[in-house]
């Protein structure tokens, strides 16, 4: 018999470590193919661009986001036009080591391009044209709700072949519903971001005995043993994902660096995915049940 790993676990840590660097690199070179996307490097751009390379390095010490800040601190006259000489270099050099047919590669370079184009706040025409391309393309976020929303709105939108400045807000709306607020208006990258779940519920009163409870994330209140102890204890039944008798979906405060993707878990897709067929759960954040939680 095969031996669960708990959620903590050191042996779960290291499985999860090859497909975090994995999703890692996929963002991160979506990023720079959302910066590439209009064919040059905007100066909205280069300092949400040069956020994201010092928070990618400070997180797994990536020798192309270090050259990315080298190339810009070097002082050449023409900054911009030769980092997009590095920026296509890096963007070609890459991806080609990235597995076409891996749908779960292909979300994540999905989700750091739609990071990149909505990092300085602004959706071009061009942007938004190629992001209709690379939304249609193969990819496992099709379920969800939020990218169903902005694969709806970006046709409508590119229908006169240009888009107007109404437009392009709800466009950076729900990019931010998939991947967290622009540097522009946080001055936190990218990478660093947390999407901005707009579906959570208002709070009535809440009664854990009997419901069917799914956390995800990192939790403020402790390890994911200690809430799902704390959860049995007010009388829940704490399942791994959501299903149709899912009550209450808790994201957790801090998220988790093992989300399936970049900036969000499969559990928060598939709840959204259930809510859109009519079916629960509820969605609450953390915060919204500390009063409720505490012993």
């Amino acid at each position: 018999m095969t031996k669960e790993l708990s959620y903590e676990s050191e042996a779960l840590e290291a499985i999860h470590a090859k497909a975090n660097t994995a999703k890692n690199e996929c963002f991160f070179i979506g990023f720079i193919d959302g910066v590439l996307a209009n064919g040059r490097v905007e100066e909205t751009e280069l300092e949400p661009l040069l956020a994201e390379c010092r928070a990618v390095c400070a997180q797994v010490g990536d020798e192309d986001a270090a050259e990315i800040l080298s190339e810009a601190a070097a002082g050449h006259h023409d900054t911009l036009g030769e980092l997009l000489d590095v920026l296509t270099q890096i963007a070609e050099i890459r991806s080609g080591k990235i597995d076409p047919a891996c749908p779960r590669s292909a979300a994540n370079r999905l989700l750091g391009f739609c990071a990149g184009i909505n990092c300085d706040g602004i959706i071009t025409t061009r942007e938004a044209q190629v992001l209709h391309d690379r939304i249609n393309a193969a990819h496992d976020l099709d379920t969800d709700p939020r990218i169903a929303a902005l694969r709806h709105v970006v046709r409508d939108a590119l229908c006169d072949g240009v888009i107007d400045p109404a437009e392009a807000a709800e466009i950076s709306h729900l990019i931010t519903s998939l991947v967290g607020d622009s540097y522009a208006d946080t001055g936190i990258p990218s990478c660093e971001a947390i999407p901005v779940i707009s579906d959570t519920d208002q709070l009535d009163a809440i009664l854990f005995e009997g419901r069917h409870v799914v956390p995800t994330g990192g939790f403020d209140f402790g390890t994911r043993r200690q809430l799902t102890a704390r959860l049995e204890e007010l009388g829940a039944t704490v399942q791994k994902t959501p299903t149709r008798e899912t009550d209450f979906l808790i994201i957790g405060a801090e998220g988790s660096p093992h989300y399936t993707h970049k900036s969000h878990g499969g559990k928060i897709g598939k709840a959204l995915e259930l809510r859109g067929d009519g079916h629960s759960p509820r969605i609450y954040l953390e915060a919204q049940l500390r009063a409720h939680l505490s012993p």
